[in-house]
């Protein structure tokens, strides 16, 4: 088994992006394996030709109209199917299929999987324009006057031959757009984009490339990874073939650290597959495929397409019955993930059982992509209906993907060098240069991501170190910039949950030790002494508990101890005049922490 090195020449750093994807050959993909993109059926021809406003020549005026309804979603089914008498072998209809993601993507974020399915209801699709000007079909369920919407669509009027942003609605109003004629129809990204199956050799040609154009090209990648202070005590080998069982292995520290990638799940409070003390000799001896939840089966061949021979799993190189041997694990489990080639995250799966990485071996990549109107069915020909879905995992808390509400892949998310997520919606990438996703193959350079600002600020750090002790300080800008990045991952955090509440800061200290380690700051339970009299100024914003744990967690200053999202009331605490210093901190005989301020009166 080959796997790509990391020891390559010193890569360029100028570029940020994966533009070379360009230039690769063809995927090799069956027919069978790819979907076929801009057939409508004759009920969506019908209601586009129907459409007064994609029939005239002149811009829209502001309002909303009926393009087309359906008893219930069954109905909306049925119809997407009927582009021949052949379902499925035949293309499904490009516009059903994207109505009927937008209903899926509402479906799956608001509802539990465990509540019945909801029961039948109409469902309506206008056409809209705002008051931006922007042109959307806007979904709307339920019956009328107790109608919900459920997500729109993008109407981008008329021939575009370059790449754009347009206006869509006030609260997002720019949704960046690239026409066919600027991705070409051919090769990797297009097979990508249009496979069937996660699991299908496009979508790994795909992942193998962006892997492959990072540790060439991503100089900052490469670097970060051979920074990890911490190794694992354990790992999956898959084997060199298919037909391999993984079995762990301990780790000989005497010998070089292969290359290895490391998983991120959730656990979700599934029984699932745990290394335990009474079943090393089994594990180490061969795990049948089987045995092993979805999850970690499809990482297993994850690993094998992409090259590599091993992968850490928690529940499977930590014994989770040991605390002694849990505690040693956890202390390091963030330079674990930022010593791994790659992380695989399994984005969109409530726990390993569900839905695994690949989630449905059988997908409607339609769903995601853009549809193209033809100039038989509207004037305005070569207009586009696409999705306002990037498929990125975002930061952001109106974004809850499952993975991303679990407290312990905040740190994992942050310190691995490379994220390539499996989702319900899609591949997509992730790494300290860049992001990426089926829809936009070549990447963004990711400005807005803490974890490229982590990573960019971590760059910058060991010159600002450099010297005697005294001099390892970063500049006041600089520091500035370490305080506030670490504010936006506490606020991240804060909003994740524990399935142990005593892990709340051990689930983040790789973060705080890398912070510690390259500033020169000491952590006190979570909050930095040398910005203390900002971060004692914490808030939750609702009432919170303060649960009981068996050890001592934190003093009651420290956010640490209660549970919630953690906000700060002055920010950054520029342009404050303080009326207190810190006399003295430190642990007390019991183990409790302590902190004496001095407070003097203003005037």
């Amino acid at each position: 088994m080959h796997a790509v090195s990391q020891d390559a020449a010193e890569p360029p750093s100028s570029p940020t992006t994966l533009e070379h994807l360009a230039t690769t050959p063809q995927a090799q993909s069956h027919p069978s394996e790819l979907a076929t993109e801009h057939v409508l059926c004759a009920s969506c021809k019908e209601a586009i030709a129907a459409c007064s406003a994609l029939q005239s020549r002149e811009k829209p005026p502001r309002g909303k109209s009926l393009l087309c309804s359906y008893a219930n979603r069954k109905a909306l089914e049925s119809v997407a199917t009927m582009c021949s008498t052949r379902a499925s072998l035949e293309p499904l209809c490009h516009l059903c299929s994207l109505i009927l993601g937008r209903i899926r993507q509402a479906e799956f974020s608001r509802q539990p999987p465990e509540d019945p399915p909801p029961p039948p209801e109409p469902i309506d699709v206008y056409f809209t324009v705002g008051r931006t000007g922007g042109t959307t079909l806007d979904i709307e369920i339920g019956e009328s006057g107790r109608q919900r919407s459920v997500g729109y669509l993008v109407i981008v009027l008329a021939d575009h031959e370059e790449a754009m942003s347009v206006s869509v609605t006030p609260d997002n109003p720019f949704f960046t757009f690239s026409p066919d004629s600027l991705e070409g129809t051919t090769g990797l990204r297009r097979n990508a984009r249009l496979a069937k199956s996660l699991a299908s050799e496009a979508s790994f040609s795909l992942a193998r490339e962006w892997l492959r154009q990072c540790i060439e090209n991503h100089a900052q990648c490469t670097k970060a990874a051979g920074l990890a202070v911490g190794r694992p005590y354990r790992l999956v080998d898959i084997g060199n073939d298919n037909d391999a069982d993984p079995k762990i292995i301990v780790m000989d520290f005497s010998r070089p650290l292969p290359p290895y990638l490391t998983l991120s799940h959730c656990w979700g409070g599934a029984t699932i597959l745990r290394l335990l003390l009474g079943n090393i000799a089994t594990l180490t001896k061969g795990i049948p495929m089987h045995e092993l939840p979805k999850t970690f089966q499809d990482a297993v061949i994850i690993t094998r397409r992409l090259g590599y021979q091993y992968i850490w799993i928690d529940s499977l190189c930590i014994i989770q019955d040991s605390p002694p041997d849990w505690r040693t694990n956890a202390a390091i489990m963030g330079e674990i993930y930022a010593g791994s080639v790659c992380t695989v995250a399994a984005l969109t799966a409530r726990n390993a059982h569900d839905g695994g990485c690949f989630f449905e071996q059988a997908r409607n990549p339609l769903s995601y992509r853009h549809c193209q109107l033809s100039p038989h069915w509207t004037v305005k020909g070569n207009s586009y209906i696409a999705p306002d879905l990037r498929l990125r995992p975002s930061w952001s808390p109106m974004e809850p993907f499952p993975l991303h509400t679990r407290a312990w892949v905040v740190q994992e998310r942050l310190l691995a060098p490379r994220t390539l997520y499996y989702g319900a919606t899609g591949l997509a990438w992730e790494c300290a240069e860049c992001s990426a996703t089926e829809n936009v193959p070549h990447g963004e350079v990711a400005e807005f991501s803490p974890k490229a600002s982590f990573f960019e600020i971590m760059r910058q750090l060991p010159v600002a170190a450099q010297g005697e002790e005294d001099a390892r300080r970063p500049d006041p800008e600089l520091q500035e910039k370490v305080h506030a990045l670490w504010l936006t991952i506490l606020a991240a955090y804060g909003r994740c949950s524990l399935t142990r509440f005593d892990d709340r800061l051990v689930a983040v200290s790789g973060v705080l030790k890398r912070i510690e380690a390259t500033t020169g700051w000491r952590n006190m339970w979570g909050i930095w002494r040398d910005s203390v009299l900002v971060d004692l100024l914490w808030f939750v914003d609702r009432p919170s508990v303060r649960p009981s744990t068996p050890d001592y967690l934190a003093p009651t200053w420290s956010w640490a101890g209660l549970e919630g999202a953690v906000f700060m009331a002055v920010g950054d605490g520029k342009g404050c005049q303080w009326a207190a210093e810190v006399v003295d901190d430190g642990v007390l005989q019991d183990g409790r922490g302590y902190l004496k301020l001095k407070a003097w009166r203003g005037g």
